[in-house]
């Protein structure tokens, strides 16, 4: 178990699956549909795994017949789309939308917290689509941890950015859950963790 909640995602295959599932994460996110795994797949792969919810990634490019694909995947009940995509047809289906929202170097604080005013909770606030580590936060770009702090509050906002485990615990007093993302496997069944390791074992209770 974890001091902080957690939010996986980016999973293509059950090696990372069942590594993240072992951390007791709230969300485990499989993209669906081109560059990610068929509809099949996603629900092969949410039978070998217990505890979190599994979800279906939808990319904003994503067409009329892989949407379909996704909404007829059997028993889903959560959806991560990316900021601007419109979510009223998940919800017309009882899907629990989760938005990721990419924060990129120009973007202030004003502009994220006005994004973030737009959706409804859970949240990825992706600060790695724009490059920022958290040493960029500590050094006030594109705004400071401090503001960061201010701008979640009380929101389920899982933050996903590269910072190296001697960070992980100012981070945990900063944040609400923290995003990590899944990777190719080095070969069929295998893939190394240390870099995420690290992370998780700051955390581990």
């Amino acid at each position: 178990m974890l001091t902080l909640p957690l939010l996986a995602h980016g999973i293509t295959h059950l090696t990372d699956a069942r590594y993240f599932a072992a951390w007791h994460p709230d969300y485990l996110c499989f993209p669906v549909g081109p560059g990610g795994i068929a509809p099949e797949y996603f629900t092969a792969i949410r039978e070998w795994v217990e505890g979190p919810v599994c979800v279906a990634e939808l990319s904003a490019k994503a067409g009329a017949e892989n949407i379909q694909a996704v909404l007829d995947i059997p028993n889903l009940t959560h959806i991560m789309l990316d900021y601007g995509t419109d979510n009223n047809l998940f919800i017309q289906q009882s899907l629990q939308p989760i938005t990721r929202l990419p924060v990129a170097g120009y973007h202030a604080v004003l502009d994220v917290a006005d994004h973030l005013a737009e959706v409804p909770d859970p949240v990825v606030l992706d600060f790695t689509d724009g490059g920022i580590t958290w040493s960029d936060l500590v050094e006030g770009h594109p705004f400071s941890v401090g503001l960061l702090k201010e701008l979640i509050g009380e929101r389920k906002v899982y933050v996903r950015i590269d910072l190296a485990p001697d960070e992980v615990m100012e981070a945990r007093d900063m944040v609400y859950g923290l995003a990590l993302r899944g990777s190719s496997e080095e070969k069929v069944g295998y893939k190394s963790f240390d870099d995420i390791d690290g992370i998780l074992e700051v955390l581990e209770l």
